[in-house]
């Protein structure tokens, strides 16, 4: 795997580690948000976003092509586009508002456009947990990653709906459970045919668990075996913006 990319892999989660960091030293004082604490978290998050683009499209490249890889590579970045828009509308509220109902009453200005609350913050950052576990476990099952890997990386991912204050905790262990992916070395590089499907030529499909890794024939080994954003709750109706 490229260098870049096992960085931004192994940066990307120890972001989101740093933002759950911040976000508690803010919440210290009683007031967290709008200000130079928000603002802070808010792009630690926004930059672990961008850096599991590169991150997730090598854990795509372990796995051997097919609508699997396909699909679940295309969902997890639908969730990062969404989480990215996430995490830029709650920066411009808190540079627009004055205090924290001013950025309320920004994000139910923003979240009233249809198919925004839906798509921004209710279903899309979910996915992008969804597909990243996805992936993991079918790395896991192409003997790419270790059968403990998924299990860690779950872990990680239902501790922030527990309490937002386990942020840190999470990007830890989601960090541990990619590391794996950083020492895999080459991609898997399918034989015995088109691994998309029968073509013209009487190519028989490689089902993935068979899948041979570039200069090799031996096959994949059987499997060794959503931080969401979720607002915290205030009087009235729930918050669209990212505590």
């Amino acid at each position: 795997m490229k260098k870049s990319a096992a960085i931004a892999l192994m940066t990307a989660p120890l972001l989101l580690a740093a933002y759950g960091v911040v976000r508690i030293i803010g919440k210290s004082d009683g007031v967290y948000g709008p200000g130079w604490d928000w603002q802070a978290a808010h792009l630690l998050a926004l930059a672990g976003v961008f850096l599991f683009v590169p991150g997730v499209l090598h854990l795509g490249r372990l796995l051997p092509r097919g609508p699997w890889r396909t699909g679940t590579v295309a969902v997890t970045m639908f969730g990062l586009a969404a989480s990215a828009v996430q995490f830029s509308a709650d920066i411009w509220f808190a540079l627009r508002a004055d205090d924290k109902a001013g950025m309320q009453a920004l994000s139910g200005d923003f979240g009233d456009i249809p198919g925004v609350d839906l798509v921004v913050y209710q279903v899309g950052p979910q996915l992008f947990f969804v597909g990243l576990l996805t992936l993991t476990i079918l790395a896991a099952r192409a003997g790419r990653m270790p059968w403990w890997s998924p299990v860690v990386l779950l872990a990680g991912i239902v501790l922030p709906p527990v309490t937002l204050d386990l942020l840190p905790l999470s990007g830890l262990l989601i960090t541990a459970a990619l590391w794996p992916a950083t020492r895999g070395g080459r991609a898997a590089a399918p034989t015995g045919g088109d691994v998309e499907g029968p073509t013209g030529r009487g190519a028989t499909a490689t089902p993935l668990r068979r899948a041979a890794f570039s200069g090799g024939t031996a096959p994949a080994s059987r499997i060794q075996g959503l931080a969401d954003n979720r607002p915290e709750v205030y009087a009235g109706p729930p918050p669209r913006v990212t505590p």
